[in-house]
């Protein structure tokens, strides 16, 4: 019965989630460009400098301050706000920091904020809720919908939005670090939760990682998931093969690394029954890690809203024991 719900549920939103889909063929491949973004993987990932940041204030209630933080980002991004965003909860006594990162085609950021916000709050956590390049108000006025240029059939497009992804959020993190001082969890949820694996990959200074509903490898989401069906016909049309993808994008694929944090700071949640993610895909990476703590359960990518209750519990109780 399990398995019925999670196939009608996930079969649901993937019809959803292509009502809207590119128009226009956005194939893109420059060779000698990939070929650079692959090549060195430390400067691929480079440590961003001490950011200015900005905080527009919009509201005020007991012990909190919320509004949006921004400040300028350290990778240009072709058509991408050139302002990284976080739209923040900030407590005035406390020292734990929670960063929270979105999925593909999010267009608000209700999906995580529902799960987790009031408890985060309980605990006067700050919120630091991340915006990802073309998505939201980073959108460029020519997409059709939020997220339709971060991950794409433009292959060194989909590198850089992934490359800035991760230098935005390590600015934040050495902002806190060196001026706010104070803990870090990061919590990713689907292609949040790719980001936020390849994170651990190069940031120390996570003291809890939370991945939900993760993906790995985004060639073989492309090529073997229903969610990639439309890129897949742009690469199929110009005659780019997965295992092309799968080279070209191998600087993104956390499965191919490990994590430069203690195994035992990571949490990963999965679905069984994922239609988004497959389990082949995702069992590679925790298997490659060396199998950290996981959850496996009997739900489709829809668990965030069906599981909502035992995703926050399980992660709740895995942060208590690490952040004091």
């Amino acid at each position: 019965m399990k398995k019925i719900i999670a196939n009608i549920a996930d079969s649901y939103g993937l019809y959803g989630l292509h009502k809207e889909y590119s128009k226009n063929d956005q194939f893109n491949y420059m060779e000698a460009e990939v070929s650079v973004l692959n090549s060195d993987y430390l400067k691929f990932y480079e440590k961003p400098s001490l950011p200015q940041i900005y905080f527009q204030e919009k509201s005020e209630e007991k012990d909190y301050k919320n509004g949006k933080l921004t400040f300028l980002s350290q990778v240009e991004n072709e058509l991408c706000n050139t302002e990284a965003v976080f739209h923040s909860n900030l407590c005035t006594d406390k020292d734990i920091n929670v960063i929270l990162v979105h999925g593909w085609r999010a267009d608000n950021l209700n999906r995580l904020e529902k799960v987790f916000l009031d408890s985060f709050k309980e605990r006067k956590y700050n919120i630091y809720n991340y915006v990802l390049p073309f998505h939201m108000e980073r959108s460029p006025d020519t997409s059709i919908y939020s997220g339709e240029y971060f991950v794409s059939a433009d292959v060194g497009r989909t590198l850089k939005s992934v490359q800035q992804s991760i230098s935005d959020i390590r600015a934040l993190i050495r902002y806190i670090r060196e001026i706010k001082k104070g803990k870090i969890i990061v919590i990713g949820l689907s292609l949040g939760g790719i980001i936020s694996n390849l994170l651990c990959e190069v940031e120390e200074n996570i003291d809890a990682l939370i991945s939900l509903f993760y993906g790995n490898d985004l060639s073989f989401t492309v090529f073997e998931t229903e969610a990639g069906k439309y890129m897949k016909k742009d690469f199929l049309k110009s005659n780019f093969n997965n295992s092309l993808l799968s080279k070209s994008w191998q600087v993104i694929i956390p499965s191919l690394r490990k994590p430069v944090i203690d195994l035992d700071k990571i949490l990963l949640i999965s679905g069984r029954y994922d239609k988004y993610v497959l389990n082949k895909d995702t069992d590679v990476l925790w298997e490659n890690w060396g199998r950290p703590e996981r959850y496996n359960y009997e739900c489709g990518h829809s668990g965030i809203v069906l599981w909502k209750n035992k995703v926050k519990n399980d992660t709740l109780k895995f942060i208590d024991k690490r952040v004091k």
